[in-house]
């Protein structure tokens, strides 16, 4: 299968979608799956990952519900309180739900710079482990060192990096300190990345297929072809790009620098993280 391993669904309204900008227009608008589907086909797309938008188990609820209607999505990384004393029970309540593949928090955005490193996260993330589902780690680059720090305590925890971190592409700045932290956290085996929201770390306007190729090059050095995965970011994405332009970044520099592994980075590595 070709995965598209990061993308997004919503029915939108101001309120629960405040983190979109009053001038981000292009997002204030239903994104269901048969939007999808035909840019999925355009590019022998096989099927998703869907990721959490809203942040309460309404919307895991909700994207399970999808994912029954929608061959296309092939699994849901969906959300739930980490630090919730009915954890374990919620957790026991989803495990008959074959679609749920892991959860996600909206790390980036907790002003307090050691959220991800409070015991009852680590607890939380534990307890995730425990009942075998994937951890999608979204933060910004200036978090990386906490990030490093958390992933010291979950060695054996299956843990994938958001959107290479978000490094400031637009401008370049902080490259030296992203590329430091980004190799020594791909020293951990159990950690993966996925190549996706790059175009919208970029000039919006003016980004050429050339600015990507610095940080692509650091991702798939340190983390190898076999824990990178592809994730388009729709329909966050079309701040910056169509959903041809974002995929075509990724295939011609994989074609180019790695072949024999495009199988792996568009489907393979997807497989075996989330197990699909």
């Amino acid at each position: 299968m070709r995965i598209d391993a990061h993308q997004h669904f919503w029915v939108y309204s101001p309120e629960e979608f405040d983190w979109i900008g009053e001038n981000e227009r292009v997002l204030k608008r239903d994104y269901l799956p048969p939007a999808l589907q035909s840019e999925l086909n355009g590019q022998g797309i096989d099927g998703t990952v869907v990721v959490q938008a809203r942040q309460s188990t309404v919307e895991t609820q909700w994207l399970l519900s999808l994912a029954h209607e929608h061959p296309l999505i092939k699994g849901v990384v969906g959300w739930v309180d980490l630090m919730s004393p009915t954890l374990e029970e919620q957790l026991q309540r989803w495990q008959s739900a074959s679609a749920l593949k892991g959860f996600r928090h909206v790390i980036q955005d907790e002003s307090d710079p050691n959220f991800m490193l409070q015991a009852s996260f680590i607890k939380g993330l534990t307890l995730l482990h425990q009942f075998d589902y994937a951890y999608d780690l979204l933060i910004v680059a200036s978090q990386l060192p906490q990030a490093r720090q958390l992933l010291d305590k979950l060695p054996q925890h299956r843990i994938v990096i958001d959107h290479i971190a978000k490094p400031d592409i637009a401008n370049g700045d902080g490259f030296a300190k992203w590329k430091e932290h980004m190799q020594s956290i791909a020293e951990k085996q159990n950690v993966y990345c996925k190549i996706s929201g790059m175009v919208t770390e970029a000039d919006h306007q003016k980004w050429q297929e050339e600015d990507f190729i610095p940080f692509m090059d650091v991702v798939f050095s340190a983390f190898g072809p076999e824990r990178v995965m592809f994730g388009s970011d729709w329909p966050v994405c079309q701040l910056a790009a169509t959903y041809p332009e974002v995929i075509q970044i990724v295939e011609r520099y994989v074609a180019r620098m790695y072949p024999e592994f495009s199988q792996h980075i568009f489907g393979l590595n997807a497989e075996r993280f989330y197990r699909l």
